[in-house]
């Protein structure tokens, strides 16, 4: 979905990707950010776009990224070309007790241990750290600030490797489920999710003309806020208030409102209704959204099955395949991008690049 008559996302993509155009080195005066959703474990989802994005070859025509929580996550993987590394890690290493247990609830521990996920799981996929701070395509986090009189909201993922650790630490840190509150230059933040699910509105502030929307849920069609379990209802807002006090509480208890607001402003917006500021005289920011199919079975934030979350890579990867527009390419073995001429073997970058390419300059009917 774009607005106006403006060049859609997707064909600056791949018009980018047809020219070489590389980031910071760019002729056609956009600005192309990817605002990706995260959603604890069904993050998969994001991931799986990501990860079609980087094996088609398009890494290089996005400009800067914006996450939130998972969606931070997976776009650290993207920047340093690592999405492959990052996506299987949702079906060996993010759905084992190490990582998600429910039993540390009763202990007063995180049910997610973020922490162990961001420096160790993250070194044992051999992450590329140094890549990432001084990565060509900035990566941008959003957290939610645990006190009401801080507004800061987003933070680059960079300068430093410790740094960086701990902006993706706090981004992903969602209320007693991942412990205390993380600490930045002396002020404690929580998961970005409480205040912007979709960061589209973070990628206008940087100032992108395009932005293409990246989500791991679709579009709520029955008209209400999503709304917690009963558990998430009963206890964990007695929890918050205890370990987060009382402003983490009130986010916590407005986030399924603060959803519905942030998502159907977009869909208004996408379907050309609605603008996102005031923007005088200038042309209007042009927004895709990408989004899973409606058949597909979406993982639970605390999903631990292996084949639930495989299907929801796959899922995330061909609706993004979709989405492009380009024939005959299909997701083989649930998370990886191929095509009939690609290379067969575990490495497979820059592979489809030509095969792409092919696809663009063809006529189209």
């Amino acid at each position: 979905m774009a607005v106006g008559s403006q060049t859609a996302v997707r064909d600056v993509l791949l018009d980018r990707l047809v020219q070489g155009s590389r980031p910071g080195h760019r002729t056609d005066g956009n600005k192309v950010v990817l605002a990706v959703e995260g959603g604890g474990m069904r993050g998969a989802v994001s991931a799986g776009m990501l990860l079609a994005l980087e094996q088609l070859g398009l890494r290089d025509s996005v400009d800067e990224v914006v996450g939130t929580s998972a969606g931070a996550i997976a776009g650290a993987f993207f920047v340093v070309e690592q999405g492959t590394k990052g996506s299987s890690m949702y079906y060996t290493v993010l759905n084992s007790q190490r990582f998600v247990d429910r039993r540390r609830l009763v202990r007063s521990g995180p049910v997610l241990d973020i922490d162990w996920l961001i420096t160790e799981a993250f070194d044992e996929q051999g992450f590329d750290w140094a890549g990432l701070v001084s990565a060509d395509i900035p990566l941008w986090a959003v957290v939610s600030p645990a006190e009401a009189d801080n507004h800061k909201r987003v933070f680059r993922v960079g300068e430093t490797v410790d740094r960086a650790q701990r902006v993706l630490s706090a981004t992903a840190s969602i209320p007693v489920v991942a412990g205390p509150s993380k600490v930045i230059d002396g002020d404690t933040y929580v998961d970005g999710g409480m205040t912007e699910a979709v960061p589209w509105r973070t990628a206008v502030e940087r100032g992108a003309t395009h932005v293409l929307a990246i989500r791991s849920r679709r579009w709520v069609e029955d008209g209400r806020p999503e709304d917690y379990n009963l558990f998430e209802r009963t206890t964990v807002p007695r929890l918050v208030r205890r370990t987060h006090g009382d402003h983490v509480t009130d986010l916590v208890n407005d986030s399924p409102d603060r959803f519905f607001v942030n998502t159907e402003s977009l869909r208004a917006i996408a379907a050309g209704e609605a603008c996102p500021i005031d923007q005088g005289n200038d042309p209007s920011v042009v927004f895709d959204v990408v989004m899973p199919a409606p058949e597909v079975a979406l993982p639970d934030r605390l999903e631990v099955d292996t084949h639930v979350l495989m299907d929801a890579l796959a899922a995330g990867a061909q609706a993004m395949i979709d989405h492009l527009d380009i024939e005959g390419f299909a997701v083989e073995q649930r998370v990886v991008v191929t095509h009939p001429r690609a290379l067969v073997g575990p490495v497979r970058k820059n592979a489809l690049t030509p095969i792409v390419k092919d696809r663009r300059e063809q006529p189209r009917a």
